[in-house]
This record gives C-alpha cells, sequence and structure tokens, in this order.
C-alpha cells in the first residue's frame, strides 16, 4: 500500500533543533566560518559584526520567531508491503497438512517528506502530543517504527 499526504501543516522541533546545533548534513555550510550578516548596525553604518556559524543557525533555527518551524507535511509512504506463497499439493502430499502457505509482511517500511530538508529523513506521521489530534506537533520526538511479519498457515 503506497500513501500520499498532499500539504498540510507541520511544527517540527525536531527539524529545527538538529540543524540549529549542526548535527545533520544541512545546511552544507563550514561550521567553522564566521559571518558578517547584511544590514546595517544601530548608527546606520554597514554591518561588520562577525556571528559564529554556531550562533548564527542556533538564533535563526532554535531561538528565533517559530515560522522556522513549520514545514509542509506532503510526504510519500510505503504503508505496508504483503507476499505469500501457497506451498503446492505435491509438496505436502505425505504430510498431515491438507493446505500450507507461508507469508511475510512489513509496515511503514519507507517514507519521504518532500518539503523538508533532504537529509532529515523526518516522518510525518509522529504525534508530539501523544494520541489523539496531536498529528502535526513535534517535540523532538523519534520516527514511526518499521515493522516485519510472517505467517505460517496449516490446515490439517
Amino acid at each position: 500500500m503506497m500513501e500520499y499526504r498532499h500539504k498540510g501543516a507541520i511544527f517540527s522541533n525536531t527539524v529545527t533543533a538538529t540543524l540549529a546545533r549542526g548535527v545533520t548534513k544541512d545546511p552544507v555550510v563550514d561550521r567553522e566560518l564566521t559571518f558578517i550578516l547584511p544590514g546595517v548596525t544601530q548608527d546606520g553604518r554597514p554591518n561588520d559584526i562577525q556571528v559564529t556559524a554556531s550562533n548564527y543557525f542556533f538564533n535563526q533555527y532554535h531561538t528565533g520567531a517559530d515560522e522556522a518551524n513549520i514545514f509542509d507535511g506532503s510526504t510519500i509512504r510505503l504503508r505496508e508491503i504483503s507476499l505469500g506463497y501457497d506451498i503446492p499439493p505435491y509438496l505436502i502430499t505425505k504430510t498431515p497438512f491438507k493446505r500450507a502457505s507461508v507469508a511475510i509482511s512489513g509496515t511503514n517500511l519507507w517514507f519521504r517528506a518532500l518539503n523538508f530538508p533532504p537529509n532529515m529523513n523526518f516522518d510525518t506521521d509522529v504525534l508530539g502530543l501523544g494520541v489523539g489530534n496531536g498529528l502535526g506537533f513535534d517535540f523532538v520526538t523519534g520516527p514511526s517504527s518499521r515493522r516485519f511479519g510472517g505467517t505460517l498457515t496449516l490446515t490439517f
């Protein structure tokens, strides 16, 4: 089962916290550099004050306005896949079984949040407020679990 979610706003502290701390490849900037931001100082002169990359990113992403925390939640997801096989009757004629089959399945196998930073691998299904209507709020929440299973069916 493939799934596509179109739009929907997601408030994510996970993304901004990791970007602010520089623990992802997004954005690709040498964090050893300093920056002189465009603008003017209080007395109207061109800005010449250097800030570290750490201060720049942490202040922009984590302590600034909340607009940086809001992302478009469009997502493509491989929600579930199942594969089954009926064992041919001639293979089980000398057993007490009339029928035998095996199946394997998996859920939440792959997802891609289309409008999040590319190296975040953010799961838009997280519920930052627990159960209920908390979809769209993420407060440093882990991804949904990936599950695998199998079934062996024997008929006497």
